[in-house]
């Protein structure tokens, strides 16, 4: 049984109890916006619709129904901003400081002394949003679609490095049984990859299975699709694809469900309150506080989101519109568009990380590119006080990819170390990569004759900060010998290049600077966002065999070191082991970063309350959704 601050077995039971002990409560009211379809019979009472033990959650104060919460996504992909609006609902979920793991959809847990075994009791009475029982059958229905050998969802159901299996004991409880030690599966599942589990529902989804439905090839081509497989994945998308948000009859289990859904022409994504939905505040009041959520769907991009809130058009929202360049407009609109600022803590520990292709096809690229000296000739001809001057305002300081001082994990030297400016020791590191002769340009010539020369993927959409980086990153590398050449492309395509391996680097932000423990990525080859190796990321995952490498020794004794460091109940004895992949890290030095990622911003409708003040940021802590948002409510 689990007893550690973060997994909290004893105090998540002791929670469940206090909730059990506030209900039923007598008082149990509803959005008026429901009042009409009780009384015409359409719903039944608040009282049938909530569990035995509703999930009770409340904000600082206690709220009103009504109103709609206004955001904006970024182009008709920004799933992103649903699940971290509105999807974050798994079997746990973390608290608001994101240090303990809380009971969601199961009410309580068990965890074996080995780390193999998990044991789970769901939250009783639970109804999907069409009113259907969340049971067991529905954890086993997904399980069984995961785990489909013609799937590849790559998530921790389907894990190939550790296998899991799924014992259903009655209808509300269930057992995962790893082939391995899993210390961290309760990590995994209070995070974004917890979301997976919960996000299909049997009955629905099953009628597009030949397993349940005899029918399903010939109602799938009636449909307009070459087999069942593509239309149950239409249908039902797992996880949190983004055509999952693009059909409004599939049964959820969140706080609002689809009105208007996402659509290649959408200009809106609209949500309305879920009725079945099974939190409420101690006095008995069903949450959410807010009837209806509101995305604009921006083809202009984050120009037109920025225009948006400061026209006070916009609610609440962080993602893509609070960059460095909008922080001055953002604080001096504020008495205009009726809004503030609220302070957000950013997970990423760099605003800019430069990944060369540790994989390349070419051979001559890719024994370049894993000479360490070359990377850190690179990194010594970047002078980051001038970009941090420039690009931000001189908020910032000179930073490697590493754990931010936040962070348990912070080490001092893995931070800093190569980031002072100084071209002639970049000059020494160049020549110690074999670097010596130069073309008529100044630029260094690799062994094949050929300049040294990057083409640097990057998405300008994301981030209008990176082109601004990397076009003073190119004089100043190209002062010291490196051409840089700029690709700006979309997402898509940005992704579709990783597995052919045929690009030079590409950039992102710092992901893994507080979360470091669960998102190693730039640590070692650690996942498909690894992507300065891709191919050994494959190897160690099991994942993609016809491209896969093996890696160099370093990078496998890293893997080695985080197996043992999944296996490891003990939190201690992990985070000592994941210092170990750190050492090497620091040794061998994978990745490029330019500077710490300074502290961010929210905008904050003024008449928008129960929002906490301050958030932390990040992917597999999805802001702001394990802040609560179904207990903010407009005054």
């Amino acid at each position: 049984m689990r007893k550690d601050h973060l997994y909290g077995l004893a105090s998540a039971v002791a929670l469940a109890a206090v909730m059990a002990a506030a209900g039923p409560v007598l008082a149990q009211q509803q959005s008026p916006a429901l009042d009409a379809a009780v009384s015409s019979g359409e719903l039944p009472p608040v009282a049938e619709r909530l569990p035995a033990n509703p999930l009770v959650v409340d904000g600082p104060s206690a709220g009103s129904y009504g109103g709609t919460w206004r955001m904006g996504m970024n182009g008709g992909g920004d799933n992103g901003l649903i699940v971290k609006t509105v999807a974050y609902e798994g079997l746990v979920r973390y608290d608001h400081e994101w240090k303990s793991v809380l009971p969601n959809l199961a009410e309580s847990w068990e965890a074996s002394a080995d780390a193999k075994e998990y044991t789970f009791k769901l939250r009783e009475g639970v109804k999907w949003s069409d009113g259907t029982p969340y049971t067991t059958e529905d954890i086993a229905f997904t399980v069984e679609m995961y785990q489909d050998p013609d799937y590849a969802a790559n998530s921790w159901i389907d894990s190939k490095n550790n296998p899991m299996t799924l014992t259903v004991i009655d209808d509300y409880n269930f057992k995962f049984t790893f082939e391995k030690p899993n210390g961290m599966f309760m990590e995994t599942l209070a995070s974004t990859d917890g979301l997976h589990i919960t996000s299909l529902q049997k009955q629905y989804c099953s009628q597009f299975h030949p397993t349940y439905n005899e029918n399903a090839d010939a109602d799938a081509k009636a449909a307009g699709f070459d087999g069942w497989a593509l239309y149950l994945q239409d249908r039902c998308a797992w996880g949190w694809e983004t055509i999952r948000f693009s059909n409004a009859d599939l049964p959820t289990i969140y706080g609002w469900v689809i009105d208007q859904p996402l659509s290649a022409n959408a200009q809106r994504v609209t949500w309305k309150r879920n009725p079945y939905y099974w939190k409420t505040d101690s006095a008995g009041n069903q949450l959410p506080y807010i009837d209806n959520l509101d995305m604009r769907v921006s083809q202009g991009g984050v120009e037109e989101l920025t225009l948006a809130a400061l026209n006070g058009e916009i609610d609440f929202q962080e993602r893509h519109i609070a960059t460095n360049v909008n922080k001055p407009l953002f604080f001096d609109g504020q008495e205009a568009g009726g809004y503030h600022l609220g302070e957000v803590i950013p997970s990423a520990s760099n605003t800019l990380v430069l990944q060369l292709n540790l994989n390349h096809l070419d051979p001559v690229k890719k024994e370049l590119y894993q000479n360490k000296d070359f990377r850190i000739g690179i990194s010594h001809a970047i002078d980051r006080a001038e970009i941090i001057d420039v690009v931000f305002t001189g908020q910032g300081e000179p930073f490697q990819v590493a754990p931010r001082p936040e962070s348990q994990f912070y080490d001092e030297e893995l931070a800093k170390q190569y980031t002072e400016f100084d071209p002639d020791l970049a000059a020494e590191h160049f020549a110690a990569a074999g670097l010596t002769e130069k073309n008529g340009d100044g630029i260094y010539l690799m062994s094949d004759g050929n300049p040294a020369k990057i083409s640097v993927d990057v998405i300008s959409a994301l981030r209008p900060e990176w082109i601004d980086m990397l076009e003073i990153m190119q004089l100043q590398l190209g002062a010291a010998g490196v051409e840089i050449e700029l690709n700006n492309i979309d997402r898509t395509l940005f992704y579709e290049k990783r597995p052919a391996g045929e690009f030079d680097a590409q950039v992102w932000a710092g992901d893994g600077g507080i979360e470091a423990l669960q998102e190693p990525r730039y640590y070692f080859p650690f996942s498909d966002e690894s992507v300065w190796a891709y191919r050994w990321a494959q190897w160690f995952n099991g994942t993609r065999p016809e491209i896969a490498e093996e890696p160099v020794d370093w990078a496998k004794e890293q893997m080695d070191l985080y197996n043992q460091v999944r296996a490891e109940a003990d939190p201690e004895k992990r985070a000592e082991l994941f210092r170990q992949v750190l050492a090497i890290t620091k040794e061998q030095f994978p990745v490029i970063g330019v500077s710490l990622m300074p502290n961010s911003y929210s905008i904050v409708r003024n008449n928008l309350k129960n929002v906490p003040e301050t958030m932390f940021n990040a992917w597999l802590f999805p802001t702001p959704a394990p802040m609560d948002p179904v207990t903010w409510y407009f005054e």
